[in-house]
This record gives C-alpha cells, structure tokens and sequence, in this order.
C-alpha cells in the first residue's frame, strides 16, 4: 500500500487535469441526470472517462514523452492548411470560455449566499459569485506550476473524500450501480413528474450534455503534454523495452489517477442524484443547482450538509483556479507556432491578459442574467463536445507519427480509434440537437 506521503510525491498534472475536470458536468449535470434516469446512464459516465480522461490523454502525455515536443508544435502542420487546428481549437475555446467560469462560479455563489443567509447576513449572490470567481481567477494567474500542481492534488483529495462518504450514507442500490455500468446505450424515459423546463429538452441532448461534460475542455488535454515537459518525463536516452517501460512508469500512473478520480467523483455524483433526488422526485433546476442539492442531503444526514458545502466549493475552486493556467498556457502555446511574432511574448503576459479578459466578460454575464442551460449546451456543443472530439481524432494523428517502436501498443491504439468514435458520435448528436432546439 503507497503512504500518503509518498502518494502526494507522484501527483504530477493528472491532479491538475482531475481538479478542472471536476465542474458543472461532474457536480450539476451528473446529479441531475441521476435524479431522472436513476443509475441506468452510469454507462455514460464509464465511456466518457475511458474515451477522454484515460486513453486521448494517454496518447497526447505519450507523444511529448517520446519526443520532447508539445503537441501544438507538431499538430500545427496537421493534413490542411498550416495551423488549422490550433485556430479551431482557440477560437472555439475563447468563444466559450466565459460560460465556463459563469455556470460554475454562480451557482457557487447562490450556494453560498444561501448559507449566509442562514446565520443572519443577506448578501447577493451576483457579489459573492464575482467574489469567488475574482479570487480563484487572481490566485491562478500569479501562482507557480509546482503551486497549482499540489493545491489541485489536495482538492483531489478531499474531492475523492467527500464524494465517497457522501455516496455511502446515501445507501445506494449497488446492484443498480453494477447494471446501470454495463446497460451500455440505454437511455431511460423522462419520469412523468419532472419539470418542464427539463422535459421540452430532447433526452439525447441531455445525454450529449452528459457525456460532454463527463470529462474536460480540449485546452485541458493539450496543455497536459506542456505539463509533461515541465515533470521533466522523457524516453530520450532509454533504450530497451523495459527501459521504456520504467521511463514511461510516471506517465501511466499519472493518467490513471486521473482518470480512476474523474471516474469516482463523477460517478458519485450520478448515484447521488438516483440515490437521493430521484426517490424523493426532485430535480435542480436553473441557478439553483447546488442550493437544491443541500436541501435535499439534509433530509438524510446533518453531517452531510457540511460534507456537501466542503465538497462543492473545493471541486468548483478547483476548477477556477486552474482554468487561468490551462487556458493561459495553451493560448501562448499555440500563438507561438501559429504568429512568429508570438515567439517573443512571455507566458505570463498571455496568461494575465487571456485571464483577465475571461474575466471581465465573466462578470457581464453574471449580471446580465444569462439562461444558465443555454451556456451549458454551448459549452457541450463547442467546447466538450466537438472541441474534444477534435483533440481525440488528433491524439490518433500524434501518435502515428512516431516511430513504431515508440507508438503505443496496438490495442491502446485500437481502443482509442473507437473511444474517439464515440466522442465524435456525441459531437454529432450535441450539433443536431442544439440546431434543433435554438435555430
């Protein structure tokens, strides 16, 4: 058994990608789809992480590990024109990432303008939304690597803590937590009491929605082999097959972690909303997607409601605080290989000002009072959903561009090929439905 210690001696930016993975998806949507569907979109969740969080992001941490190189200065010459994919990727990314901070950051703040107001003090939400926000946003931009990559470990922790105590004194149906993981492609019926906010929606771009967020942002993934470099994990030198091996140790641990966290804590989530909403015929709704949830937990345990506030907020700061980084780095990343003259700017400089434009346009939709769903479905759609499919399809690229005696083993590759399948599939349905339900 590894000791605690030692176990944080190994966190290396899987902890990172875990923590910013762990959002809206994990916290909201995979609560709500429990509360509707019970535990049979389990399966969702299972697909999702082996497609993303384990096998695109093994592939992409393999490339640089074998080569030395980050993935953008390889996929800008992807087949077609020069640099397509990295304008695709950050463009899409920029368009959305201001619903990305705000579906997280004001539920947190309606979550905690609710607790407040229980001992007295009446604070709006829109303040304590900016507030929470500013700060995670602030400390990202001006924290060190080795800073973030620790702080994201311990949010892991509590993150893997929370979820599995709370899932415990749920007293979930494991048999129903084993048959909604293998009833691979069942979608369960609407129940007859939901509201109709939820009902109008088609069940597959819930299920997209789902699925989408069951994972990361494609800023997420490409930044993780930057990352790499910086850990210093390289083959370059190894020689032999077990010496590949050794080198390529701290990689595999660091993307199963990864993936074995994503998996739990969503899944955690999923089962809490079957164990505990669906029963009680409850379902979030609108910005009040966390408030509700602490209703609810308080009519099983008292000692789940500070469980809950614990849990909550350290996964949803989590993801604030290293969304500036991920988006920062990847944004400088890409502009270096896209506009010579970039080569000259400093990570820093395109970290503050990506983060503070994210920012500002953060706050403007806070006030002006945007239909929360609506930015979920945008971000699934551009950003979860294609943007990743996208990354997937150009994870198969990298790796067959290396030598074949560095590629991965063929049934790695063979499942990534399908896990991206099934990524591009979602992106496909998330593109149909949105048309449908906004245009």
């Amino acid at each position: 058994m590894v000791k605690p210690g030692k176990w944080l001696s190994r966190i290396g930016p899987g902890a990172i990608v875990a923590s910013a993975t762990v959002g809206a998806g994990e916290t909201v949507l995979a609560v709500r789809a429990g509360a509707w569907g019970g535990y049979d979109l389990l399966w969702l969740i299972l697909l999702a992480i082996l497609a993303k969080s384990f096998l695109t992001l093994y592939l992409l941490g393999h490339y640089t590990v074998a080569t030395g190189r980050t993935v953008a200065e390889k996929l800008v010459e992807l087949p077609g024109p020069r640099g397509w994919f990295l304008w695709v990727v950050l463009v899409l990314e920029s368009l959305v990432a201001p619903f990305v901070f705000v579906v997280i950051a004001v539920p947190c703040g309606r979550l905690m303008s609710q607790v407040l107001a229980g001992g007295g003090l009446n604070i709006s939400y829109k303040w304590l939304a900016l507030a929470f926000l500013s700060l995670a946003v602030l400390v990202g931009l001006v924290q060190r690597y080795d800073t973030l990559e620790k702080s994201q470990g311990l949010v892991c922790l509590v993150l893997l803590v929370g979820t599995v105590t709370a899932t415990v004194l749920a007293r979930p149906d494991f048999t129903g937590i084993l048959k909604g993981l293998l009833s691979l492609g069942t979608v369960p019926p609407y129940p007859d009491w939901i509201p109709a906010e939820i009902k109008d929606r088609s069940r597959l771009l819930e299920m997209a929605a789902v699925f989408g967020y069951a994972g990361s942002i494609p800023m997420n993934y490409v930044v993780y082999s930057n990352w790499t470099l910086i850990k210093g994990w390289t083959l370059k030198g190894v020689s032999g097959r077990s010496g590949r091996k050794r080198a390529l140790g701290p990689l595999r641990f660091d993307v199963g972690m990864n993936a074995v966290v994503v998996f739990l804590v969503t899944m955690a989530f999923m089962v809490a909303g079957a164990a505990i909403l669906n029963p009680s015929r409850r379902i979030p709704q609108g910005y009040d997607l966390l408030t509700e949830q602490a209703h609810i937990f308080a009519g099983i345990s008292p000692y789940m409601i500070p469980l809950y506030y614990v849990t909550i907020l350290a996964a949803l700061w989590g993801t604030l605080n290293a969304l500036p980084d991920i988006y920062g780095r990847g944004a400088h990343s890409f502009l270096r290989e896209l506009m010579p003259g970039a080569r000259d700017w400093s990570l820093s400089r395109v970290r503050n000002i990506y983060g503070v434009a994210v920012l500002v346009l953060s706050g403007f939709f806070i006030w002006s009072g945007t239909t929360p769903i609506i930015m979920v479905d945008m971000v699934a759609l551009f950003s979860t959903n294609v943007g990743v499919g996208l990354v997937c399809i150009a994870a198969i690229w990298l790796n067959r561009q290396l030598p074949a005696a560095k590629r991965v083993s063929p049934w790695i590759s063979g499942a990534a090929v399908a896990g991206a399948a099934v990524t591009n599939v979602m992106a496909l349905i998330s593109a149909r439905e949105v048309l449908l339900r906004y245009f």
